[in-house]
């Protein structure tokens, strides 16, 4: 099959993004040291790529393409082998995987994220690389929104896209420098670079809940509910987040003590009086603190324990290999 390319439209009511523009976003998100890039070939990516490139080259940092082939559609071996011509046209380290595990699965584009973050960090773990930089943008997150709402997310969920973030327990940060500019921002950079761009077809594909949700966000801002009051809203998620995150870490500090036992203790009364979602989240923190770090206790659970402390006198409760006890 052969590789499909698509011609970038210059479009011309959109906020443009310049080198310079993305200059000083790395420097505001301290991107100081050696990158690396995902890059699938789309527009984003590639966008991405091309935008990382001259960063790199005017602060003489090392960039490395990294492509990983999901084995999913039968081109994207093809895919990958254009994706390493494109980079060595611009003198770019390359490096691509295939990923060994096969995705069967209904919930295929989540596991193949999974999968896909994994072959990433260990590629930048071994190299020593701190950062990984991502393709991620407004409609991305605007998408990643709808999700979470079908889902019925809180706020934490619903504004759970940060421009950097530290990927699990490991010394990599991901960085995500393009969550303003939406995606049609990015095709016109690119129609400036004059560089084609691939055609994944699984993003018009319905049995992917992303795609059905794609269509649906496209509907709203048809309707009205313009990209610009959805970044609105996703700002405003971000800062309530951002309170309620300061609000946990002041309680923690301040109420929460270690023995030399190794023995957690905080005061019932005072944890009562808190609102229920900071709660919530010091629990989960404990939980991960004191148990099993890489993993999230469920909600229920977190709930069935705050029940405990706020209800109960005496109990005693494991939850992601801890144990709480009342007393």
């Amino acid at each position: 099959m052969a590789v499909k390319l698509v011609k970038p439209i210059n479009h011309k009511k959109v906020v443009k993004i310049t080198n310079q523009d993305f200059e000083a976003k790395m420097r505001e998100l301290r991107v100081n040291s050696d990158i690396a890039v995902a890059v699938s070939g789309g527009p984003d990516s590639l966008a991405l790529m091309h935008l990382s490139n001259r960063y790199a080259l005017n602060n003489k940092f090392n960039l490395t393409v990294l492509s990983i082939d999901h084995g999913i559609r039968a081109e994207s071996s093809k895919e990958i082998v254009w994706l390493e011509k494109i980079a060595k046209k611009n003198k770019i380290n390359f490096y691509s995987t295939k990923l060994k595990k096969k995705i069967n699965s209904s919930n295929t584009l989540s596991k193949a994220r999974t999968l896909r973050y994994e072959a990433l960090s260990k590629y930048c773990n071994k190299k020593k690389i701190k950062f990984l930089l991502t393709a991620h943008h407004l409609d991305d997150e605007i998408e990643n929104f709808l999700m979470r709402l079908v889902r019925g997310s809180g706020i934490k969920g619903l504004s759970s896209l940060k421009v950097k973030s530290r990927y699990k327990n490991t010394k990599l940060i991901l960085v995500r420098p393009l969550l303003e500019y939406s995606k049609k921002s990015l095709i016109q950079y690119l129609s400036e670079q004059k560089q084609s761009y691939l055609n994944d077809r699984t993003n018009y594909n319905n049995k992917y809940d992303r795609s059905r949700i794609r269509k649906l966000s496209q509907q709203l801002i048809q309707e009205g509910l313009s990209k610009v009051r959805f970044k609105n809203v996703l700002k405003n998620l971000k800062n309530a987040n951002n309170a309620i995150n300061t609000a946990v870490s002041n309680y923690l500090e301040e109420q929460v003590k270690l023995n030399e036992k190794k023995i957690i203790s905080f005061r019932s009364k005072e944890f009562i009086n808190l609102p229920e979602e900071i709660q919530h989240r010091v629990l989960v923190k404990l939980c991960r603190f004191a148990g099993k770090s890489n993993k999230v206790p469920r909600s229920r659970s977190i709930q069935e324990l705050i029940n405990s402390i706020v209800k109960e006198k005496s109990f005693k409760r494991t939850l992601n290999s801890c144990t709480f006890v009342g007393q």
